[in-house]
C-alpha cells in the first residue's frame, strides 16, 4: 500500500471504541495523526463505513469523533496487525487542537 497520508502519524497506544451500524468494537489504536487513526481489530469494517468513535487520549480524557474507514488490513503478519485506517471527518477546532498537541 502506498503512503497517501496527509498528516504525520505517531505510534500511540490509546483505548478506543468504534461504533457503526450493528457493530461495536473496543480496541487499542496503534497509530494516530491529527487526520486519522489505525484501529487494530480482527474484524475490520469495510471501506467507506461511517463510524462514531470514542477515543481516550491521555491528558485530554475521552473525545468523540466521526470517521470513515479508508482502508482495511484483513490479514495479520509478523509486522502488521489486522485492522482499519479511519479518517476523521467534521473535526471541530477544539478537537483539532487536542490532536495537534498529542502528535507533536
Amino acid at each position: 500500500m502506498s503512503d497517501k497520508r496527509k498528516s504525520e502519524r505517531i505510534k500511540k497506544d490509546v483505548k478506543s471504541e468504534v461504533i457503526a451500524e450493528e457493530h461495536v468494537s473496543f480496541s487499542s489504536a496503534v497509530d494516530l495523526s491529527k487526520g486519522g487513526i489505525f484501529i487494530s481489530t480482527p474484524e475490520p469494517l469495510g471501506n467507506g463505513s461511517e463510524v462514531s468513535m470514542s477515543i481516550h487520549i491521555p491528558g485530554h480524557g475521552e473525545i468523540e469523533v466521526k470517521g470513515v474507514v479508508k482502508w482495511v488490513r484483513s490479514e495479520e503478519s509478523e509486522s502488521d496487525k489486522a485492522g482499519m485506517g479511519i479518517e476523521f471527518v467534521n473535526v471541530s477546532s477544539d478537537l483539532k487542537k487536542k490532536l495537534e498537541d498529542l502528535v507533536k
